[in-house]
């Protein structure tokens, strides 16, 4: 296919996928779901590192004779790992597991089985034909995965990002600029042909305790691209350490928000009349922001707050004057969040980096999303330390 006729290919894809606002923490090119969720994958690492990381998956199918309970474990055929985030490839058939400590990438298939998922391939060293390790995001593609890596192969700076096919192979590296040399996520509107990157540290630092953590080695810069010629276009700053990336779903709104872990607070950036980007802080949250989501309608942003044991709704429709709506105490360490299609559920895990933990009690919960705010569902509560290889930490979530 010419490179004309590709971008033109592209680009109708992109509008066909900009409609489907549902699941929002997924890349706009990925399949969605037209039906409650049945199953919910966690990408686990065992607590202690003494046997295999894995995917599990729990049956949340209320008149099944299995609600409530891990119906499979797949075995991803090695340890210490450091399973962190997972994500879907854009026809939803496989999942690309990815890695913080060994540079695997493990592609997981979800469509012959839901039910069972199977490993079919480990990347052994993914980002070495790139020179960069850490694989953190994967952000689905037309027909491809964009991986953001948090470092360099030597476990330094500078990190970066590679595009793989969806059965793995690697195709080309996007280097970050000088200027913003630290990786962590990455979302684009296809609509606007824009894609923003954040940052976060490097595998030398974060493979640490936290209290040795040099907590002067984090960034604080996002980046603007142009996403069909993959270029850098502008480097912004927000707060210490920027984590996710959420583009705004409002139409017409040329923005987007991040979590910044360090500086505890939500940050925008915004779109000007002369095609520039600023940024500006929004609004302080608890200690610790770590994850970041939103409502279909675009109106809140769920904040989970890892050092203060909390997720905080904000409703976000003037972004001159965010609110506080809402605060849910789910148990301890609070992490990643997945909010439903239909804006009504939100699962909650607890695990976020072994280096960083401060509790050995891990779960998967579930919150009510109400007209009144959060509400936690007493009656959901899978217990993470109960498996036949001991307690593991439950971090990323996906659903199916």
């Amino acid at each position: 296919m010419s490179h004309c006729r590709r971008l033109v290919s592209l680009l109708a894809f992109a509008l066909l996928a900009m409609p489907a606002l549902a699941e929002t923490c997924l890349s706009p090119f990925v399949k969605r779901l037209d039906r409650p969720e049945k199953y919910v994958y966690v990408y686990c690492v065992d607590a202690d590192a003494k046997d295999n990381d894995f995917l599990a998956v729990i049956d949340v199918q209320k008149d099944s004779p299995t609600y409530k309970k891990v119906i499979h474990q797949l075995d991803l055929g090695t340890s210490g790992n450091e399973t962190h985030h997972f994500g879907f490839t854009d026809d939803r058939s496989h999942i690309f597991g990815l890695t913080l400590f060994s540079n695997r990438i493990f592609l997981i298939d979800v469509a012959s089985d839901p039910a069972k998922p199977k490993l079919v391939k480990t990347l052994e060293n993914a980002g070495g034909p790139a020179g960069l390790g850490s694989p953190h995001t994967p952000y689905a593609l037309p027909g491809r995965m964009l991986i953001s890596f948090l470092s360099s192969d030597k476990g330094g700076l500078p990190a970066g990002l590679a595009e793989f096919t969806n059965d793995g192979k690697f195709i080309r590296k996007l280097s970050n600029p000088k200027d913003a040399p630290y990786g962590y996520d990455v979302a684009i509107r296809p609509d606007l042909n824009r894609m923003v990157t954040s940052s976060f540290t490097y595998y030398n630092n974060y493979k640490n305790p936290i209290a040795k953590f040099d907590f002067k080695a984090f960034g604080s810069e996002l980046v603007i691209w142009d996403f069909r010629e993959r270029k850098p276009l502008q480097t912004l700053k927000a707060g210490l350490a920027p984590l996710e990336c959420r583009w705004s779903l409002k139409e017409g709104r040329n923005a987007g928000f991040t979590n910044c872990a360090l500086d505890h607070s939500l940050w925008v950036w915004e779109g000007q009349a002369d095609g520039a980007y600023t940024t500006r802080k929004l609004c302080d949250t608890g200690k610790l922001p770590v994850d970041l989501r939103q409502s279909p309608d675009d109106r809140y942003l769920f904040v989970s707050c890892f050092f203060s044991d909390e997720v905080q709704q904000w409703d976000v429709s003037d972004l001159n004057k965010p609110k506080l709506t809402s605060t849910l105490k789910p148990g301890v360490q609070p992490n990643m969040m997945h909010v439903t299609s239909d804006g009504k559920r939100m699962y909650i895990t607890n695990s976020l980096l072994s280096t960083m933990d401060r509790s050995d009690d891990f779960w998967l919960k579930r919150a009510m999303i109400t007209p009144e705010g959060l509400k936690l569902d007493e009656d959901f509560v899978i217990d993470m330390t109960k498996f036949k290889t001991g307690p593991a930490r439950g971090h990323d979530l996906l659903l199916n």
